[in-house]
């Protein structure tokens, strides 16, 4: 008779920061032999063996390019009968909504599944609709953080600072004023007269993009090297865009404002304008590219054929969006040119259309409350052994207190062990405190989503060009426009999780049946009950095709 294979499971710990991986203590949990601990007691609370732990110090979510994330992946792929992936938090995972989809997908393609400490996420439809959430609220997260940044960012700029690395031409470096270190730019040595004669003999008109880069090169200049890189002869599109960036004149330019830069202009205002009448002259040739930013550029595709819409500018003032299947010939689309102002409205209006209906939302959250209670009670033995750990700890405290007053404890062996004492109670409480408020973190969540659904065409209407990208990339894979009547309109869109799941009508009838049944189980139906499958899509999860009606769906609430 075979005996049952054991079940064996990898970890994954990742921080963002080097701080974070070296210190031993933190006071949210995030540093690895935090992550590690609690990790380590949820395979042992599985009955799995680990066998691999993985660990990225310093590398950021926001993409999957990190290298023990990636070997990981192999490992899992190579050995095969790996059983669970564990890690502290879902952000730990992915801060990106697309590559937590693939890699998931991959995890259950070799036969692994995803665990979570904190969030407790399992293979259940609640669970995963759980885990579409908080991959979703990381990613918000990720790029809510982001536009912190973008603010300290502007306000560096407004006070003539440079945000980021200055042009070629000048240094980056720090200086100590008034006893504090601040960041500066000042001229390169090296380069900044090679800019200058660059400026000077365009400005005459005898020269090309092609011939000034060639002898640009042939002067020596090159970039400033990144790192280990070898310094590189500069390309022509970046001598196209140095000829053209008003840095050079003493501007800053940061998110489409100006401001009066303190850094030390390289060239006059004459000159400058001098160039800019030389580049625009050659302008027909192709040696300047524009590039134009809009806030629905990625999320606006054709309705007819699929493709992406891109921007362009006619004639110098009209701003329309065109299928670019169609430009490209790729398709035998007929879509004509959209202005942008038409195209905007229509998405305004479509977001009128985002909703849930509020009886429907009640449903959900119930719904959502009652499984949430059935995982906590599960959990109760793990947070009854950890409190039961805090007051053993406690008292093992206490016996060490009094056996240094009596002396028969050595001092030194004192200290070993109160340090010991003080890591595993710090451990057993964090469990407790963990326990404590997950449930209510992933709760208060869920209300947060769905409350967005129900204000998202306010914000989108009241927001401006930062908020609606944001809000367009949060709902939408895709915003198909089309034409009707010769009016521009939103036929369709593909929906992102969490909310593809929030406005699937099987996983909504779901919930309304946990509601009026109290006593049925998402996940089996209960005892001896039948399993609960829940289909939510055309072949993903990831992704719903909604008609033009909008979200708001045809089940009947009684």
């Amino acid at each position: 008779m075979e005996t049952a294979r054991s079940k064996r499971a990898v970890i994954y710990l990742r921080v963002s920061t080097l701080k974070q991986a070296n210190r031993d203590s933190d006071p949210d949990g995030y540093s690895l032999p935090a992550q590690r601990e609690a990790c380590i007691r949820k395979a042992e609370s599985l009955g799995a063996e680990v066998a691999e732990i993985f660990m990225d110090r310093g590398e950021s979510a926001k993409t999957a390019d990190r290298p023990e994330f990636q070997r990981m992946l192999r490992f899992v792929r190579t050995e095969g009968d790996i059983d669970y992936v564990i890690l502290d938090k879902v952000d730990r995972f992915a801060r990106n909504r697309r590559d937590d989809a693939n890699t998931l997908f991959e995890l259950h393609s070799a036969g692994a599944q995803l665990v979570s400490v904190k969030e407790n996420i399992d293979e259940t439809p609640a669970g995963q609709l759980l885990h579409a959430i908080m991959a979703g609220i990381a990613e918000f997260y990720s790029k809510n953080l982001a536009t912190e940044s973008t603010k300290g960012m502007t306000q560096k700029a407004k006070m003539g600072g440079t945000p980021g690395k200055a042009p070629v031409g000048y240094l980056n470096t720090r200086q100590r004023i008034d006893g504090r270190e601040v960041a500066i730019v000042i001229l390169d040595p090296d380069r900044a007269p090679l800019i200058q004669w660059a400026f000077e003999m365009y400005a005459t008109g005898e020269w090309t993009i092609r011939s000034l880069t060639d002898a640009l090169e042939a002067k020596g200049l090159t970039a400033v090297p990144q790192r280990s890189n070898f310094p590189k002869p500069l390309s022509p599109s970046i001598v196209a865009r140095t000829l053209s960036h008003r840095y050079y004149i003493g501007k800053v330019i940061f998110k489409g404002e100006e401001y009066e830069g303190r850094h030390q202009p390289l060239i006059s205002e004459e000159l400058f304008a001098r160039v800019q009448e030389v580049l625009r002259a050659h302008d027909q040739s192709g040696e300047k590219q524009r590039i134009h930013h809009h806030y629905l550029k990625g999320s606006v595709f054709c309705a007819a054929c699929g493709s992406r819409l891109c921007i362009t500018n006619a004639k110098g003032k009209y701003m329309y969006f065109f299928c670019l299947g169609r430009h490209q010939r790729r398709t035998n689309c007929t879509a004509r040119y959209r202005p942008v102002a038409e195209v905007e409205a229509a998405v305004e209006r479509y977001y009128t259309t985002v909703r849930i209906p509020e009886e429907v939302q009640d449903q959900i959250r119930e719904g959502i409350r009652q499984e949430l209670d059935r995982q906590s009670r599960r959990a109760a033995p793990e947070i009854d052994r950890a409190r039961r750990r805090v007051a053993e700890l406690a008292e093992e405290r206490r016996r060490l207190a009094r056996g240094v007053v009596s002396g028969s404890i050595p001092e030194d062996l004192a200290r070993e062990e109160q340090e010991r004492i003080s890591g595993e109670l710090k451990a057993a409480r964090r469990v407790v405190a963990t326990a404590e408020t997950v449930y209510e973190r992933i709760e208060e969540t869920l209300i947060r989503s769905l409350a967005l659904v129900g204000h998202s065409a306010e914000v989108y209407a009241e927001g401006g060009p930062q908020v609606r990208r944001m809000s367009n990339q949060f709902f939408f894979e895709k915003l198909l426009i089309d034409d009707e009547d010769e009016a521009v309109t939103v036929t369709g869109a593909t929906l992102r999780d969490p909310y593809a799941t929030l406005v699937a009508a099987d996983f909504q009838r779901r919930m309304i049946q946990n509601v009026a049944n109290p006593g049925h189980d998402l996940h089996g139906g209960g005892p001896g009950g039948p399993s609960v499958s829940v289909d939510l899509g055309r072949g993903s999860n990831m992704d719903y095709l909604v008609p033009r009606v909008g979200f708001e769906p045809t089940l009947s609430v009684v």
